[in-house]
């Protein structure tokens, strides 16, 4: 293939992939172009492409899964290459040929790769050819009589696993434990792989206890050349999707791992594969065995970045201009350990909810050997529609234990306001022992829920409380005409006030009366001191009773307030002896205050209110608040009903404060 080079490429994608594809774009000395949803338009990845082209259409379906609008918005903006990130249509072989018949180059494999290793089963039959150890499985044919499936079955032996032939992401997935569960597991399995691929074939396979999830990048260029780039590492996942990788694994030894690296270039030659593509593996201690090939640019890409110094995106462009790869194998080298941990906006004790929302604030940590590749900044809409990754913290370092505190550490400090996130879990997982040991497989969070429902210690937690309150002083005083009194002075009026502070542990008492005097929470019962302060705007400098000083930043927002520390976030509902009420907007209207969802709704269109009647309950941060009317007068719209989501700033109810018309 002669090489031509690319000038301009369109990002078919979104988010944090789209953002880092563009980056690869400029690197590489290439324009980008940035296609956007309408709900995408102020995503920070639009305004970093050297043009953006908006996708028709109010669904993923009529946007960024649509081939045909993808090359048309290629062909608007000049675009000669196109590249489809992850996610989305990356592996769907339909775009690669709709680009390959408009003349737009393919930042990807060829479409029949794709083909091949997007159908499960036969993806193991082709790389079985190739001499990749494979598990024993059988394709179940559609109809197929109970005991020919009971059969089939029985060849595998028990316990197995029901899987989708032409999907994955533990979709039409079921494990099977003995016979007499098998009939059922089939047929729900052919029920929701049919709803979700299109497919209802399924095949069974055999089951591994304890396996643990190690995948091989591979690279291959248009002359014949493929190459590997060593092992990751994904064990700890929640649902079948990856929370944690690492690049190299761990605890492998080390003739299995070469034998993986060989396996995976032999898999890759099998389909004649050009571009950047990942080997999965199932490894135990009987042996290491295919599961899939991710015919795409994996979401984990930059573990291996950092430790070979190889910049995947640039290579991925190079390749589909034609050029050959620029090292051989005997250069591929890893330097050090790295970790990468998906920071998702969800919530884990919640059964791992999304919870979307508004990024009221955001500041990511940098230092050495670390690196975000983020979705989101301040101000940034997470959209319900979408998936919930928000960013990937990554820490390099000369080996694994300075990797994972590095990482650790830049999770404590980062500030992230307005969004709900699995950062706690993370965080667990990141200090507990058995991690730090190597000691995990694919059913690490599943065993472990304490992980699942971690929250800050108590002790970190009331300085967090006291500092917040140290900073709710300064607030009411600047609202007051009768500053804060001094160190060792009452003011009789309003002598310490007390604020319940709201976070997933639950409700702490805190009370603070002056900035140099001591501020105690409420325990059991029992007042106990935390520590005095001295506090500068959001800065607060907390000495607690062991003498220990540690510096807290603290944002307050109108029922709720941020703290940042160095042993991690605390966001807190909040709710004061003294809270102003809780009017959701100007004069005639109601506007949430904060996200979250409605309760109970207190009024009808044509109600008369009068000055603080309650309109609605919004339940916000575990704690609810009614929302009460501005002024007198008459309802004249309800924009929301019980369980409905709302954002900062939505409107809830209207009301005419002039009354009905005469």
């Amino acid at each position: 293939m002669a090489a031509a080079p690319i000038r301009r490429v369109l990002v078919a994608n979104r988010g944090e992939i789209a953002r880092r594809v563009i980056r690869g774009a400029h690197d590489a000395g290439c324009e980008a172009v940035a296609v956007y949803a309408q709900d995408d338009a102020a995503s920070p990845y639009v305004g970093e492409a050297d043009a953006g082209v908006l996708l028709p259409g109010a669904s993923l379906r009529d946007t960024y899964l649509d081939p045909d609008a993808l090359v048309r918005a290629a062909h608007a903006s000049g675009a000669d290459a196109l590249h489809p990130g992850y996610g989305f249509l990356s592996e769907d072989p339909a775009l690669a040929d709709a680009c390959a018949r408009a003349g737009i180059t393919w930042v990807g494999p060829p479409a029949e790769a794709m083909r091949v290793m997007g159908h499960k089963a036969r993806a193991k039959e082709i790389v079985a050819g190739a001499g990749v150890p494979v598990l024993p499985s059988v394709v179940l044919v559609s109809g197929a009589p109970p005991a020919k499936v009971a059969e089939a079955a029985a060849t595998v032996g028990y316990p197995l696993l029901v899987k989708a032939s032409a999907g994955g992401g533990g979709r039409g997935m079921r494990l099977v434990e003995e016979p007499g569960l098998l009939a059922d597991a089939v047929a729900s399995a052919q029920r929701e792989a049919g709803a979700a691929f299109g497919s209802d074939e399924v095949f069974v396979e055999r089951y591994l206890a304890r396996p643990r999830h190690v995948e091989v990048q591979v690279l291959g260029d248009h002359h014949g050349t493929v190459l590997h780039l060593l092992d990751r590492e994904c064990s700890v996942q929640r649902r079948h999707q990856k929370l944690v990788e690492e690049k190299p694994a761990v605890l492998i030894p080390d003739e299995t791992r070469r034998a993986m690296w060989r396996a995976a270039v032999d898999a890759a030659k099998a389909v004649a594969y050009v571009g950047a593509g990942t080997v999965e593996f199932l490894v135990d201690e009987t042996g290491h065995y295919f599961l899939e090939m991710n015919t795409r640019l994996q979401v984990e890409h930059g573990v291996t970045e950092l430790v070979t110094g190889l910049d995947l995106v640039g290579l991925q462009l190079a390749v589909a201009s034609g050029r050959p790869l620029p090292f051989g194998q005997d250069e591929v080298v890893a330097l050090g350990h790295a970790v990468e941990v998906r920071l998702c906006a969800e919530s884990p004790r919640d059964g791992y909810r999304p919870t979307p929302g508004t990024v009221a604030h955001v500041r990511w940590p940098q230092g050495s050997g670390l690196r975000t590749d983020r979705a989101v900044e301040s101000g940034t809409v997470v959209s319900p529609v979408y998936d919930s990754l928000v960013a990937k913290l990554m820490a390099h370092g000369e080996d694994r234990s300075t990797a994972i505190a590095r990482l650790s550490l830049a999770l404590r400090n980062l500030e992230l306001d307005g969004l709900e996130t699995n950062r706690d879990l993370l965080q667990a997982v990141l200090e507990d022992a058995a991690f730090r040991d190597g000691d995990v497989d694919v059913h690490f969070l599943e065993r472990r829920p304490e992980l699942r429902d971690a929250v800050l210690p108590d002790a970190v937690r009331w300085r967090h409380a006291a500092a917040a309150a140290f900073c709710l002083l300064e607030d009411r005083a600047r609202r007051s005409l009768v500053p804060v009194p001094a160190a060792g002075w009452r003011n009789l009026g309003h002598a310490l006030h007390v604020d319940q502070l709201t976070d997933a542990a639950g409700t702490i008492e805190v009370r603070a009366a002056a900035p140099h005097e001591a501020a105690s929470v409420n325990v059991g019962g029992n007042w106990e001191i935390v520590g005095t302060a001295v506090t500068d705007g959001g800065t607060v400098d907390l000495t607690t009773v062991d003498g220990l000083r540690r510096r807290y930043h603290v944002r307050t927002a109108v029922h709720g307030a941020y703290v940042n520390g160095p042993e991690g976030q605390s966001t807190f509902a909040r709710r004061a002896e003294d809270d102003p009420d809780e009017r959701g907007g100007v004069a005639g209207e109601c506007r949430a205050p904060l996200p979250g969802a409605i309760t109970k709704v207190l009024v009808a269109v044509g109600d008369a209110v009068a000055e603080d009647d309650g309109l609605v309950v919004l339940e916000a941060m575990k704690m609810e608040h009614t929302l009460r009317a501005p002024g007198a007068g008459t309802v004249t719209q309800v924009m929301v009903a019980p369980g409905q989501q709302v954002d900062v700033g939505d409107l809830l109810v209207a009301v005419d404060p002039a009354g009905p018309s005469p």
